[in-house]
């Protein structure tokens, strides 16, 4: 049951959260105060739940959340003394709340659940769906499953998470306030001293990735011990000290240098003016008015000289490392900007291969959050590969391999449904590799409807001289599919009420597209089958209910450039594996353009990529491939580019082609070997880059790489020297110039690694963006690592582009 409070938020929030958060106190003056504050309250106090590990795997055990060091708790856990697995859960790394049945394990069991109602409806449910709550977390996704005694407490539980990792992600993105050295200062300190030692503070520097010599970090200590306290004969600091202490070691020279240069002549502060010209200058912003620079200085500075109108070095910090400086142009980051109404051929479509798995491509298993997973990350493009499933109903799963499978109902209901368009609300493409029997097609139309009808692009195809734009289909999903399937025609299945009447109507020994989508009264054409004498083949339709379905995305075998532009429809679409799609490009890359600027092309993995590794999708784009799909759950180099250029058009997955692949006059633009644009980077510094490994004593020896990909003549890679010792604060102050020819299919990575006395370094973190999207001037770069960001982890650079055409 719900805890009912009449505290102040104050009394519900822990102290650290609450003080001087200007983010937390926003959330709280928006949220009702009575409803968060009892749910908040009701998590702290915890519940005896059950968690859920199988249909058949219960465990009982209480539930807690420690908001003083963010973390979820249980007991009592029965592991075994040898085993090292933590009994908690941080706040930080929980994605999600779901009520319900919202989740692979609660699914299974909610099904069996019903079975054994069915068959007696008179026994009590074994689980009742509006008890149970799930808490997705970590960068695998897991799920706890969790069952409470009632409904109003599982719908508690979710409301509470829900509020406290809205405050608590808010505090996330500014880890420099004071409430995270504070929840710092309170983990070091433990001995409930309220104060921390010289040891203690060394231990923390271990812990914030620094190493500095002992004599340094004294002298900081003794300058930060200003009431001098001592705990057991030795000198303590408390919270505030700490702060300074912290402040001490952020000292960043580059930022005190562009301070100095634009400050007033004591150095002291930074009037409007002074502001106005660093912007206008050095971040070459333009017609900067003095009341947005003093805007800047009351938003940014924490001292009272702000009510002067002056900037600190403590403001001007906070304005550098805030998101209004990252290196990702701001107008990128989350509107679309690009012209949306084009046809679909014109642009790329982020697309996932084998969307369900979870790693490798025989043995990992399927999951709804592998789904979800691509779709909050703007995918528009996911794949289903259908599978007979028991009890007559379609599953997912890679076909003749030991992946897991996964109910096409569950993905449809708990991922597609709510995930389609949340991220983005252009078109969604649901590419179907249909293995079904006529029956389960049936079954599979009747799920669609039941689940997404109302979202569903139903279009009349039979004029269409050109396909829709993105902007005509937005909130729409599209059916990607073959209207015919070969099979054998004495296992040829018998006609049935839901079947299409339309036999292929060009028969030949692969599938070739229909005429047209009307019904025909043929029979049913056998094809003889060049590899089998004895077993004759035919094109059968699907069944007609997802026949009906399949409309402006119709997949069609491919016969050549020649025959396509000659026979194919605007809507028709063919797949090729890369190694395919490589000799097309290299015998016929005019031809491949030109084909692309009408009709859609999805290149997939080679069949030999078992541990979902991923192809370089660079030279599929430079001939107009729109669907480029890639394995997600694989976080390769070629992934981290992919991303990287989907950042543009605010991340909502289609990216309008360069006008020479869309007015079909590739490849002028690279005839005569122009140089399209000048690129400099400055790499200066990195800050808070995380340990990798696992020896906690460990400092990371950090270098910096850069790598442009695009255009074959574009391809550029460049390295730093290692800095030793440091992933607190390493600083490199390292230059490179490059020119290129194609810019605007070119793609920059940066890549920190840990460099290894024996053996390859190790990936620290990345960060990827189209060239052309780069912010001018002083920036940072915010690095991610598995498709998560890394708190606090950037590393700061500056960029001068100049347009060599103007």
């Amino acid at each position: 049951m719900a805890v009912v409070s009449t505290q102040t938020p104050s009394s519900i929030y822990p102290s650290h959260l609450l003080e001087e958060t200007p983010e937390f106190q926003d959330v709280i003056a928006s949220s009702p105060p009575p409803t968060d504050d009892a749910d908040l309250a009701a998590v702290r106090v915890g519940a005896v739940l059950w968690k859920l590990r199988s249909s058949n795997a219960w465990y009982r055990r209480r539930y807690w959340v420690d908001t003083q060091n963010m973390r979820l708790h249980y007991e009592p856990s029965h592991k075994p003394f040898w085993c090292n697995a933590k009994q908690h859960v941080d706040i930080l790394d929980i994605k999600d709340a779901r009520l319900g049945w919202k989740t692979d394990v609660f699914n299974l069991a909610g099904r069996l659940a019903e079975k054994k109602r069915a068959k007696d409806p008179q026994r009590p449910p074994m689980l009742r769906e509006d008890c149970c709550f799930s808490i997705i977390h970590g960068r695998e996704n897991k799920s706890l499953d969790l069952v409470a005694s009632d409904p109003e407490t599982a719908a508690t539980w979710v409301r509470g998470f829900k509020s406290l990792m809205t405050v608590v992600h808010a505090v996330e993105k500014r880890r420099s306030d004071q409430q995270w050295l504070k929840l710092l200062f309170n983990q070091a300190d433990k001995d409930g001293s309220g104060a921390l030692s010289f040891d203690e503070c060394c231990q923390l520097l271990l812990q914030l990735n620094m190493k500095i010599d002992p004599e340094a970090a004294m002298k900081l200590f003794q300058i930060s011990n200003v009431n001098k306290r001592k705990i057991k004969d030795k000198q303590a600091i408390d919270a505030e000290e700490f702060i300074q202490f912290y402040q001490l070691l952020l000292v960043r020279p580059e930022i005190e240098t562009l301070f100095r240069k634009y400050s007033e002549d004591d150095g002291a502060s930074m009037s409007p003016n002074g502001l106005r010209q660093f912007l206008e200058k050095e971040q070459s912003m333009k017609d900067v008015k003095a009341e947005f620079a003093v805007g800047l200085i009351r938003r940014f500075d924490p001292s009272p000289s702000k009510e002067m109108g002056r900037m600190t070095l403590a403001g001007f910090t906070a304005l550098m490392t805030s998101p209004m400086f990252e290196i990702l142009d701001e107008s990128q980051r989350d509107q679309v900007v690009q012209n949306m109404t084009h046809p679909l051929s014109h642009y790329f479509m982020a697309s996932s291969h084998n969307t369900y798995l979870t790693g490798n491509q025989l043995t990992s298993e399927s999951s709804i959050e592998a789904y979800i997973s691509v779709l909050k990350n703007g995918c528009r493009c996911i794949e289903l590969d259908l599978w007979d499933g028991p009890d007559g109903e379609p599953v997912i799963y890679h076909g003749n391999t030991l992946t897991g499978t996964v109910p096409v109902k569950d993905v449809l209901n708990d991922a597609i449904k709510p995930f389609a368009f949340k991220t983005s609300t252009y078109p969604l493409f649901l590419s179907f590799e249909n293995h079904l029997c006529l029956e389960q097609q049936a079954v599979l139309a009747t799920q669609i409807k039941d689940a997404i009808g109302d979202l569903l692009c139903l279009m009349d195809v039979a004029d269409m001289k050109e396909l829709p734009s993105p902007e005509q289909l937005r909130n729409k999903i599209i059916i990607k599919a073959k209207k015919y399937m070969s099979i054998g025609l004495h296992n040829a299945p018998s006609p049935t009420s839901n079947s299409s009447p339309a036999p292929s109507p060009t028969p030949g020994k692969e599938e070739q597209p229909a005429e047209n989508n009307q019904s025909s009264s043929q029979p049913v054409v056998p094809l003889p089958d060049a590899n089998s004498s004895q077993q004759e083949k035919t094109l059968q339709p699907i069944a007609k209910d997802l026949f009906d379905m399949v409309n402006i995305c119709e997949a069609v075998k491919f016969h050549g450039f020649a025959n396509s532009l000659k026979k194919d429809k605007c809507y028709h679409i063919s797949s090729f594996s890369e190694g395919k799609a490589l000799d097309l490009i290299t015998e016929s890359s005019e031809e491949f353009v030109r084909h692309t600027t009408r009709q859609l092309v999805r290149i997939y993995p080679a069949a030999t990529r078992t541990t979902s590794s991923n192809f370089s999708p660079f030279p599929h784009w430079a001939v107009g491939s729109q669907v480029v799909a890639l394995n997600y759950q694989t976080n390769s180099k070629e992934m981290r580019m992919y991303r990287g250029f989907f950042r543009q058009n605010g991340n909502c997955g289609y990216v309008l082609k360069p006008q020479y692949l869309i007015n079909n006059t590739f490849p002028l633009p690279l005839q005569h070997d122009k140089l399209q644009k000048y690129l400099k980077v400055r790499i200066i510094s990195g800050q808070c880059l995380p340990k990798v490994g696992e020896n906690e004593n460990s400092i990371v020896d950090p270098y910096v790489t850069i790598k442009i990909l695009g255009h074959s003549a574009d391809t550029f890679s460049f390295r730093t020297r290692v800095v030793a010792n440091n992933g607190f604060n390493p600083y490199w102050d390292e230059a490179v110039e490059v020119f290129l020819r194609a810019p605007e299919l070119a793609v920059i990575c940066f890549t920190v690694k840990d460099s290894q006395t024996i053996g390859a370094s190790r990936f620290i973190g990345s960060y990827s963006l189209p060239v052309n999207h780069i912010s001018p001037g002083y920036r940072h770069v915010p690095l991610v690592r598995n498709g998560e960001p890394l708190s606090s982890a950037t590393i700061c650079i500056q960029v001068e582009m100049k347009d060599l055409n103007d």
